[in-house]
This record gives structure tokens, sequence and C-alpha cells, in this order.
């Protein structure tokens, strides 16, 4: 397992990820999404958990993102990351093209289907700050059950 992200951008793959204290996994997708790059987020949303106790709030911004893969997507919907669900409070979606938004509704809806009672708010947003303010209520509030894709 790799070492979690810092409050420095880190790459992986392409890709950019950093943490902000205190509950904060911010990513920057550049190019396609294969395989390792979604395990290497979910071990990170793993690692990040435990080392605050607590849940975690992602901003992911995808305005650079090529596809996501199959295996990708097949990693991300496996029930071995069901505990990284349950670390999850809340997530945006910064700068997804139409087909991102169709696929990555597609993929919420697929895991929802193995776990529907651990419903997350996700959002959809143009910017990051968009994106702070959205999870800022949820944070606010103690992430509780909301209306998403």
């Amino acid at each position: 397992m790799r070492v979690p992200p810092s409050e420095r951008w880190e790459s992986f793959g392409t890709h950019l990820h950093r943490f902000e204290a205190p509950d904060l996994y911010l990513v920057r997708i550049r190019g396609n999404v294969m395989d390792e790059d979604m395990r290497t987020q979910i071990e990170a949303l793993r690692a990040l958990g435990e080392r605050t106790g607590g849940g975690l709030f992602w901003i992911a911004d995808v305005s650079a993102m090529g596809s996501l893969t199959p295996q990708a997507r097949r990693a991300a919907a496996a029930h071995e990351f069901a505990d990284v669900r349950d670390v999850l409070r809340g997530s945006a979606v910064v700068g997804a093209s139409f087909t991102t938004r169709v696929v990555a509704t597609l993929l919420i809806r697929a895991v929802r289907s193995l776990e529907p009672h651990k419903i997350r708010p996700v959002a959809f947003v143009e910017t990051e700050a968009e994106a702070r303010v959205f999870l800022k209520a949820y944070r606010r509030h103690g992430a509780g059950v909301a209306a998403a894709p």
C-alpha cells in the first residue's frame, strides 16, 4: 500500500491528489482513469479515514479526465471496498462533461444498489468553490442522508 497523500499535491499516474485537514481529499484527474488509478484513490480514502478517525469529504476535479476504463468502474463498485463507502461523507465532482456525468451517475447508482441504506450526497458542480460550499453544508450537519443522482 502507498502512503496516503499529504497536504501537498502528489502524483499517481497522470493524476494528482492531496489531503486538506481536517477531512478533505482532493483529486485532479488528468487523462484516462485506469484500474490502478482507482485503486490508488480507494486506498488513499481508506488510509485517510483511518488517519482522521472519522469520515472524509471528496472533491474530484474531472475537467481534464479522459475515460474511465471498465476495470476502474469494477474496482470502484467492488464489494472489497465497501468499507471505503462507509468513510465517505459526501463528494463533489468538478467540471464533469455530460458524458462523464452520465457515466459517474451510473457508477453511483451501481454502488448504491449494493448498499442502498448508505446514501451519501454527491454533487456535480462547475468550480471547486461550488464544491466546497456544497460539502460545507454537509460537514456542518453531520453529512446525513441526502438526495443525489
